[in-house]
């Protein structure tokens, strides 16, 4: 899969989690079994938002050709993945969500992989680019 598959891939999915969330965040969370009060809301939809900026950063970045951009991204986004897989591990783990909980956990591990994937492909492709020498010889 190309980077710019796998990030339009992740867009569209954080995208369709983080809006209805973002509306209705006490039922979303009712699908992992947790019940929010008025301070839950609020930090569901400060944390949806967050997921909806990686949406919109991923979709117009995802055919990013610069090298060095194509890493940070990638590195904020495996960053982020991989807390947010730890989190659900733990809240599953724990008994915080409900059987779900362990499927959203395995999916932010896939997710995770995928950005771990391309932050190193990337690093092998800046080792192979050449400069040119200046003054064009």
């Amino acid at each position: 899969m190309s980077r710019r598959v796998f990030a339009s891939v992740m867009a569209v999915l954080s995208l369709a989690n983080g809006v209805p969330a973002l509306i209705a965040p006490a039922p979303m969370a009712s699908f992992y079994g947790v019940t929010l009060d008025s301070y839950g809301v609020l930090v569901t939809q400060l944390l949806v938002a967050s997921y909806i900026g990686y949406a919109v950063i991923n979709w117009t970045t995802r055919g990013c050709t610069d090298v060095g951009l194509c890493r940070g991204l990638d590195a904020g986004n495996f960053v982020a993945w991989a807390l947010g897989a730890v989190l659900w591990i733990y809240a599953a783990s724990t008994g915080m969500t409900n059987a779900l909980g362990w499927f959203v956990a395995g999916i932010t591990v896939l997710f995770t992989l995928g950005w771990a994937y391309f932050l190193v492909a990337d690093r092998s492709i800046r080792s192979r680019v050449v400069a040119a020498a200046p003054g064009g010889r």
